[in-house]
C-alpha cells in the first residue's frame, strides 16, 4: 500500500489524537529520533495557539515534500501576526513561549493570510541541514556529485535551527530588569550557569 502523500486533520481540543496522527503521517514520511519529537512538538504548540487565541477551530494539512515534512496550521480567526513569530520569551518562563519554541526546533517557520486566515507553515527536513550539507560536500570532493544533487533554481535550503535547551538564560538582563531585583531569579540563573 502507497503511504499518503499528504494528510488534513481538523483542530479541536483533542490534542493527543492530533500529535498521533501527526507522528504517524511524519514517521511515514521518514523523520525520525528528535526532529519527529520536534515536528510533534511544533505542531501541538502552533494548535494549542490557535485553540487558546485564535478561532478554537481550524486545520492541519500536512505533506511529504523531496527534502521534509511540510505542515500548515490554518486559523480562520486571523488574529497572528508576524511580530509575534519575532517576540522574545517571557521572564520567567511560564508560558507565551509556544511560538519561540515552534521557531528554535523548525528548521523554517513562515506566516501568510490568505482570505484573512491565518496560515502558519512549518518545515522539518528528514535530515539537519549542516549534515545534508556536510554530505554533499563529501560527494563532491570524490568527484561524484551531479546536476541532480543540486537544489532547484530558486529554492533555498531550510534555515538551520539549534534544538531547544530548557536551560536557556539571557547573558544581560533588560533595562530595569536586573537579578538583584528579583532574588528568585537571581536563583534561577545561578542554577542554570552551574548544569
Amino acid at each position: 500500500m502507497d503511504k499518503p502523500a499528504a494528510m488534513t486533520l481538523p483542530i479541536d481540543a483533542d490534542l493527543a489524537r492530533i500529535r498521533q496522527a501527526v507522528r504517524g503521517f511524519a514517521e511515514e514520511a521518514g523523520l525520525a529520533g528528535e526532529r519527529l519529537q520536534n515536528l510533534v512538538l511544533a505542531v501541538n504548540e502552533a494548535v494549542t495557539n490557535v485553540l487558546d487565541h485564535g478561532a478554537g477551530t481550524g486545520s492541519v494539512h500536512l505533506w511529504r515534500a523531496d527534502e521534509g515534512v511540510r505542515v500548515q496550521i490554518v486559523d480562520p480567526a486571523g488574529r497572528l501576526q508576524p511580530s509575534d513569530l519575532d517576540r522574545s520569551p517571557p521572564w520567567p518562563p511560564t508560558h507565551g513561549m509556544g511560538l519561540w519554541v515552534i521557531r528554535q526546533v523548525c528548521d523554517e517557520v513562515r506566516l501568510d493570510h490568505p482570505e484573512g486566515h491565518s496560515r502558519l507553515e512549518l518545515f522539518m527536513a528528514y535530515r539537519p541541514v549542516a549534515e545534508s550539507r556536510g554530505a554533499a560536500s563529501a560527494t563532491e570532493s570524490r568527484g561524484a556529485a551531479s546536476a541532480a544533487d543540486a537544489p532547484a533554481r530558486g529554492t533555498r535550503p531550510p534555515t538551520p535551527r539549534h534544538p531547544l535547551r530548557l536551560h536557556h538564560r539571557r547573558e544581560t538582563p533588560a533595562p530595569d530588569d536586573s537579578p538583584e531585583d528579583d532574588p528568585e531569579r537571581s536563583r534561577l540563573q545561578d542554577a542554570a550557569g552551574q548544569s
